[in-house]
């Protein structure tokens, strides 16, 4: 059983932010099941942090793809879509700093046990309506060519 569904995402007309957030999806799903298993197997510790490494590094190109096109095309509620962004990358550092230098395993379930929710929001509350602009203003600049 998975943690959070690809299927309980608004499904976005803008394709590299869609095939992000399904690709978000599935290493957080990982992750989740590596946790549990290094709390039974010490020696998944590898795995688990490559995999860890792998999601900070694809959480932040991730957001700051979103965030150069909502600059790039003028998206008016930027301001507030970037501090989202911000607090759940902060959360994130934590968690993988307090896995790192203290080997504390609860603050990465805690987070991942948290995160589905948080993502399954935020896409369909916030990232929707900014594909919607995006794809909009997208449409506005091919015509203008």
């Amino acid at each position: 059983m998975a943690l959070v569904y690809v299927e309980q995402l608004e499904h976005l007309d803008v394709e590299q932010m869609q095939e992000t957030h399904e690709k978000e999806v599935k290493i957080l799903n990982e992750i989740d099941k590596l946790a549990i298993q290094y709390s039974m197997d010490k020696s998944k510790v590898g795995l688990l942090e490559e995999k860890l490494d792998a999601y900070l590094a694809h959480v932040k190109e991730h957001f700051a793809n979103e965030e150069r096109l909502m600059i790039q095309y003028d998206f008016p509620s930027y301001t507030m879509h970037k501090t989202a962004h911000d607090m759940f990358l902060s959360e994130l550092d934590h968690a993988v700093s307090q896995w790192k230098n203290f080997g504390d395993i609860k603050k990465i379930i805690n987070f991942v046990y948290k995160s589905p929710e948080w993502i399954v929001v935020h896409i369909n509350t916030v990232d929707a309506p900014t594909s919607e602009y995006l794809t909009q203003k997208m449409a506005l600049e091919k015509q203008d060519k």
